[in-house]
């Protein structure tokens, strides 16, 4: 069933069948095949059931969080504060390209956004400085996807539903490792710009800096909101998601007057047919999903995995490998919802906690968007800069290196992840 399902999906994409299609129409042709029994319109009701759950309305909410900063000015506030932060440093504007991503990320969920905002600003200024396109455009599309790790993520929220693990527990869960991300990016930043005598900035004065954190400061209100109410216990991830995009509204209409009422009526146009494409997919992908169940495949593997897997940590380094081959070839999102219903139940089974299986699979989906030949960011950064393929492609590896080498020492300790849910959520 799994090669029928496999083989019909990869002819419809060659085709050029739409994505969703092409996990729907597999879906009805192994059920009439495999389960005759079971009437074929049940796809439909799997479908729908797959988009009942809470937590996926923060989903909207964050994408339109995300648009509103992008079409207004908080995005260049930001970067302003932390290029007085960072930007006399050696390789300086990377750094301060990673930092701003890695803010964003805490502003907005999407890597897509924060490409957007943070690449429309730096990748002109960056060249300018002398730094090489590919290391400029590698440095965009990998920095950006530190935007998976950093709460809010759109990832964590269909993981966390999907495997019924606590949403606010993974994105606390998420801090270290993008932090770990982010610092690893900064370092190798620093060595290239030194290898290619890129020169440095003037140090911001005091003065200087004030001016721009106070700028900035209102943009600053997001991730504490965020991450201070889901902590604080003040309302849930949802709802954190809904007072982000009231919050952002007010700050871009009414604090710095750089959006109208109609920009924003424009932007929830945006937002609904984004969310529209996204739930297509999420529908799509939870009909195979239960397909995969009803047909026993996540029970075999559990017991094969049980079995025969030795440790652990050996499970979590074949399940990185597995990951890191999808999310190349696969939406995210899709990767999520087909695999996790899969690794899920052996994981649990060889004792392994569910945030730090959540954040390990994040990692690999931030990794695999930047990864050629079909990471999704590679693609958005070839709109956005209109450069070619082969440009960014070559520079994202050398980031890619970077990141795989973040996630095994995420996998090898998992208290990276761990620890600020276990202190600030007493999560065991």
């Amino acid at each position: 069933m799994v090669l029928l399902l496999a083989i019909l999906a990869a002819a419809l994409l060659v085709i050029g069948v739409p994505f969703f299609v092409s996990l729907m129409l597999p879906v009805a042709v192994a059920l009439s095949v495999y389960l005759p029994h079971i009437p074929t319109n049940i796809v439909f009701h799997k479908m729908f059931g797959g988009l009942t759950p809470f937590a996926l309305l923060a989903v909207p909410f964050f994408i339109f969080a995300a648009d509103i900063i992008v079409r207004g000015t908080m995005a260049r506030r930001l970067v302003d504060f932390v290029l007085c932060l960072v930007g006399h440093l050696p390789g300086g504007l990377a750094m301060t390209t990673i930092v701003s991503c890695t803010f964003f990320g805490a502003v907005s969920g999407s890597t897509q956004a924060t490409v957007a905002a943070i690449g429309g600003i730096m990748y002109p200024a960056m060249l300018q400085a002398g730094y090489r396109k590919s290391f400029v455009l590698g440095l965009m599309v990998d920095a950006s996807d530190i935007a998976l790790l950093i709460p809010p993520s759109i990832s964590m929220i269909i993981f966390g539903v999907v495997t019924n693990t606590s949403v606010g527990a993974l994105f606390i869960a998420g801090i270290g490792p993008g932090i770990t991300l982010a610092l690893a990016f900064m370092v190798y930043a620093f060595f290239d710009s030194r290898k290619y005598k890129i020169p440095t900035r003037p140090r911001a004065t005091l003065a200087q800096l004030l001016h721009a954190f106070l700028e900035t400061l209102w943009g600053l209100g997001i991730p504490l909101i965020i991450i201070g109410g889901i902590y604080g216990g003040v309302f849930t991830p949802t709802e954190a998601a809904g007072v982000s995009a009231v919050y952002a509204i007010f700050v871009e209409v009414v604090i710095y007057r750089s959006l109208t009422l109609r920009d924003v009526y424009n932007v929830a146009v945006k937002t609904a047919t984004v969310t529209g494409v996204i739930f297509l997919v999420v529908a799509s992908a939870s009909a195979v999903a239960w397909l995969l169940i009803v047909s026993g495949v996540p029970q075999a593997i559990t017991a094969a995995v049980v079995t025969h897997v030795p440790s652990p940590l050996l499970f979590l380094m074949l399940m990185n490998f597995i990951l890191f081959i999808a999310c190349m070839l696969i939406d995210p999102i899709s990767v999520i919802l087909i695999f996790m219903p899969i690794f899920a139940p052996a994981a649990e089974q060889m004792g392994i906690h569910p945030v730090h299986l959540g954040i390990l699979v994040v990692t690999n989906i931030a990794i695999g968007s930047a990864t050629p030949p079909f990471g999704v960011d590679l693609f958005t950064a070839v709109s956005i800069f209109k450069v070619r393929f082969s440009e960014v492609a070559r520079g994202a590896l050398p980031f890619v290196g970077v990141a795989v080498i973040v996630l095994i020492i995420i996998t090898y300790v998992p208290d990276i992840a761990l620890f600020l849910p276990r202190l600030l959520m007493g999560i065991k």
